[in-house]
This record gives C-alpha cells, structure tokens and sequence, in this order.
C-alpha cells in the first residue's frame, strides 16, 4: 500500500509539472503581446512600402499616424484603378481584328449560288388543275394569293411537294448551258432542285442534305440523288474547314482561279410564255449567293436578273473566325457560338442564318398553328400554311422583321465562324443579230432554234476578283492576362506589392505559428526526456487497483508479505544502482530532497 501510494503523489507531481509548462506555452503562443510582437515584427520586415515606419520606434506617434493614414489613401486610391481595369475588362472582352496572313480563296468552297425564275408555276401544267381540288389550293398557298378564306385545305409536306415539283420548272429546262473552272459540264451535274421562298429553284455547290440537317430522310429530297454522279458529297463547316484527304471530284467545290473564265458560267430560259403567278412585277430570274451551309431566302435578298440580259456578278469572301481563348468567355458577352455550342433542332451546322430560319418556323407554328412550305419542318406531324392563314403568317413575319415586338429572334446570335460572300450585279442586253460577232464562248445551238429568242435568255457569270484576302478574327481584347499584368502594375506603383507580398502574408499567418508551435511542443519533450530519470517506471495506481479488484485476492500471509517487501527493496535499489545518474558530472552528485 505504501508502494501504491508514492506512485500515485510522484505521478500527480509529474501531471502537475507537465500541465503547468504546457499552460506557460500556450500563453505565451497565444496571449496579446505574442500577437503584437508577430504584427510588429511583420511590420519591420514587409516588402509592402510605407508599413515599416508604422511599427518604426524612433519615430514620433504623429509620424506613424501619418504613414498609416497614408497608407490606407494609397490602398483606396489602387483599388478605386483596379476596379476601372476590371470594368474594363468585364464589359469589352473581344476585339475584332483583320488577319495578319492573308488566306487563298482556293481554301475555301466557292459560294452556293441559288436561282429561281420569277415565275413559280408553268401556266400549261396548272392549266391541267381542277380548280376545285385539294391540288389548287396548295398551288395557292404557292402563289401566296392570299384572299380567299374560304379555302381551307389542310396540306401536309408529302403533297405539297408532289405538286410543286409538278407544276414547278424544272431545272434541266431552265438551265441551257453550264461551266465552271474552264470546263462546260452537264447542268444536272452541278445543280440540284431546293425549296426556297420563291418555290422550286435550282442551287449550286451546297452542302448535301445528309451534312445539313440533323435528323436527315430522303423524303427531304426534291429528287432523288444522283447514283452515278462523279462528284461526291463531303461535310464542311466553317469551323472546321475541309477534310486533310479529299476525293478528286466534290462538292462544296472549291474555286480553280480568278476571273470568268476560272468561274460559273449559265445560260437561263426564262420561259416567258409559261409565266402565271410571281411574287414580282418582272420578267427573268432571282439571284442569290449565299454560304454553302445555309438554306436560302431568296424572296428577300436575291438579286433580281431580267430576261435578255447579260450579268456580272464578281464575289468576295468575307471569313470572320475566333481564337479558342475566347470560350472561357461568357455566351452572353462574345456574342457568338461555337459549332459544339449548336442548339438547333433541325440543322446540324449553326449559323445565324440558320437559326433565324428554325425560329421564324416556331414562332409560326406557336401563333398560325402551321408552318411555311420552306421553313424547316421541326415537327413532321404540322400542317403546311394555306392561303387561309396568309392574314397570320404575313403579321408575324412583319414582326420579325420588325424587331421591334416580342416577335423577335435576337437570340439568334452570329457564330464565331462565319463565311458570308459580297457580290455585285452589273448588267448588259444581249444582242443576238448574226451580223454581231461575239467573244463570248457560247456554243450556236444556244441562240438558234426554239431558244433564238434572247429576250428570253440571260447569261450569268460568278467569279473572284482576286486569289488572296484577308479575313477578321475574335480575339481577347482584354484577357485575364492583362487584367493580371495591369492589376499588378497599379499595385506595385502605389504599394510595392508583388507576388511574393502574398506569400509573406500567408507565411505570417500559417507558416510561421506552425513552426512556433512546433518548437514549443519539441521544447517540452525535450524537457521531459530529461526529467523522466527523476521517476521511476511503474505501474499507475489506478492499474493496479484495477488488477486488485479483478483477481479478488485474500489477505497475504504475514510472512509472505515480508518476503514480498524483501523482494521489492532488492529490486528498487537495483533499479537505482542502473537507472539513476547525475543530470551533470560532477565532484558531487546532486542533491534533490523531494525523492524518497
């Protein structure tokens, strides 16, 4: 019992002794005067201008007081900058910029040229129309001859494009002579039938429908394709250009050269004696050049080429592209799209163009219940409009056209790589006199027989001015690079702050109490190890109760209990003898009165 009881005060003395020197510790790691000597001594040593007279004793208060105050000016006076910098930066991200290299026009697809003929339905085939069949009333829907509500013929897509490929000209009769790169081909060859707003017409060097719309059929087709056709169709964005392997012949095409010779050359027949309804006051043919990638709308922007007349149509391309930097950039601040950000239903590639055309169709559908013959059919079970719903469909078009009602497509934003094409329209009659003797290259059998009539005629060139241009490229105007180098420039004049401010910064408020600490619980373990000598090992109190009470043994014999108390002296001065030695050698081994 004696011996559980010295145990017990030696190691409430040690708890003590060790429980007292970790309180010192941590007072003084954490008390105030720790915190104010850490500040102070930040202060002396900053990089930062102007704070080391702030904790500088030599000085006078009034002197601090001023170099604080002062200071603080400087910081408001930095951030007051920063904050322009950054409105800068947050507002006019891109800048667009012209090209430093030019680009070869050889690069790029010659443009899809659409043509229509003013006349959209042969007077001998309508003529062969019952007036009153559900046929004539689609024809109306057509000829956009809006007045008679009283037809109400609900037409779907399957017969509406049975009749208009009947009544419609087809464009091997209104094609009679094409070239293209110097070499004649056959017009069936490079012009394929398209449903345009004008109605049926004959398109040139576009994408094929299987690259253009997204959930393709062949019921899309106007006609069937071509099986033993030597040009083959192949995808092309404006993105993402033309394939590195290409087929020898193809189409979009490419454009061989400058000049007429090196363009697209068509004689037309306008028909004149077949014309029975038009959406204009002329005679002859409607023009339109246009991306290869997008639909026509011919009705409004073609050029118009009356019939006995010879035109030159010179072409520019104008190529806007973007650099990948500008993606980490807001949709809603660049104002374009990437071909990956597409979010069209219906077409496959994305252009502004073709957005518009998926909107003014579902904004039809939302307020006529039904959709244009031409726009794209994003639900195949929606009617055709008939010229029942001529009064709906004219006002929403005007408000679209408009932009100036709640009917609007303004969020059909531009992509960030477009390829559009200028083109001008210069004009000459024909004249077709034998005693004329003309340059053109033109074959005789042209102007003699049923076709000797030029005023029935046109003749039309497509070409390229020039190999080369230059395009337009989207860039960062203002990059978080700027920002960065400008924001650091305000900061190092006014405060002298740098990169490595921030890591003083850190390393005052993480590093250096980490290491504080660290060194304090080093120190007390090291003090331990040498105290740890003055006590003996032994079993703690509680332990030994512990054992007591589980083997609930009785009282030992007196004898026995004094040969146990002969055993433990033997062993504690062994003990003593081994484990013992003086802290410092010495004459004199020290003294310590509180052991035993």
């Amino acid at each position: 019992m004696k011996a559980l009881t010295d145990s017990k005060r030696r190691l409430s003395l040690s708890s003590n002794f060790n429980d007292d020197d970790q309180d010192e510790d941590d007072d003084t790691m954490c008390s105030g005067a720790a915190v104010k000597r850490s500040i102070v001594y930040y202060l002396k040593n900053s990089t930062l201008h102007g704070l080391k007279y702030i904790a500088e004793e030599s000085i006078t208060i009034p002197e601090r007081v001023f170099f604080g105050i002062s200071f603080v000016l400087v910081v408001i006076l930095s951030g007051f900058f920063i904050s322009n910098v950054y409105v800068k930066w947050s507002a006019s991200p891109i800048i667009i910029s012209t090209s430093a290299k030019q680009k070869l026009t050889s690069n790029m697809p010659f443009p899809a040229i659409t043509i229509c003929n003013l006349n959209q339905a042969l007077l001998s085939r309508v003529q062969r129309i019952s007036r009153s069949s559900s046929n004539f009333s689609l024809l109306m829907g057509l000829c956009d001859q809006g007045g008679d509500l009283t037809i109400s013929y609900i037409g779907t897509w399957k017969y509406f494009k049975a009749i208009l490929v009947e009544v419609a000209q087809p464009c091997d009769e209104m094609l009679l002579y094409c070239s293209f790169g110097s070499r004649q081909e056959q017009c069936t060859m490079l012009f394929n039938s398209i449903l345009t707003d004008d109605g049926l017409c004959c398109n040139f060097n576009a994408l094929d429908p299987s690259y253009l719309i997204r959930n393709y059929s062949d019921d899309v087709r106007l006609e069937p394709p071509q099986q033993n056709g030597r040009y083959e169709a192949i995808d092309w964005t404006a993105e993402r250009g033309y394939a590195k392997k290409l087929p020898e012949f193809y189409y979009p095409r490419t454009s061989g050269g400058t000049g007429i010779r090196m363009g697209l050359t068509v004689v037309l027949n306008a028909s004149v004696a077949e014309y029975y309804c038009t959406k204009s006051m002329s005679v002859g043919f409607k023009v339109l050049v246009h991306n290869p990638a997008e639909l026509p709308k011919v009705s409004n922007y073609g050029l118009i080429v009356t019939a006995g007349r010879e035109a030159r149509i010179p072409i520019e391309p104008v190529y806007e592209d973007a650099l990948p930097s500008i993606r980490s950039i807001k949709k809603s601040v660049r104002r374009c799209l990437f071909s990956d950000e597409n979010d069209l239903a219906y077409y496959r590639t994305y252009s502004r163009k073709n957005c518009e055309l998926e909107c003014e169709a579902k904004l039809l559908l939302r307020e006529c219940n039904c959709v244009l013959y031409y726009l794209p059919r994003i639900d195949p079970a929606s009617r055709v409009c008939g010229p029942n719903d001529n009064i709906c469909t004219n006002r929403v078009q005007t408000e679209i056209e408009s932009s100036l009602t709640n009917l609007s497509c303004e969020n059909c934003w531009p992509g960030c790589f477009e390829l559009t094409y200028k083109a001008t329209l210069s004009t000459s009659s024909i004249v077709s006199d034998p005693r004329f003797q003309s340059g053109e290259d033109l074959p005789d059998y042209i102007f003699k027989g049923k076709h000797s009539n030029a005023s029935e005629l046109s003749i039309l060139h497509f070409y390229y001015v020039t190999n080369t241009f230059r395009s337009t490229t989207k860039s960062e105007m203002f990059g978080f690079t700027e920002f960065l180098s400008n924001t650091g420039g305000l900061l190092g004049l006014f405060m002298g702050f740098s990169i490595f401010s921030v890591i003083e910064i850190v390393y005052y408020i993480t590093v250096r109490p980490y290491c504080a600490s660290r060194t304090l619980h080093q120190r007390r373990r090291r003090r331990l190890e040498q105290l740890r000598w003055l006590t003996p090992i032994r079993a703690p109190a509680k332990q030994l109760q512990r054992r007591l009470r589980r083997r609930r043994l009785l009282p030992p014999a007196y004898s026995e209990l004094q040969q146990r108390q002969m055993k433990a002296r033997q062993k504690h001065t062994l003990w003593q003898t081994l484990r013992v030695r003086p802290a410092d050698p010495g004459p004199e081994p020290p003294v310590y009165p509180y052991l035993d």
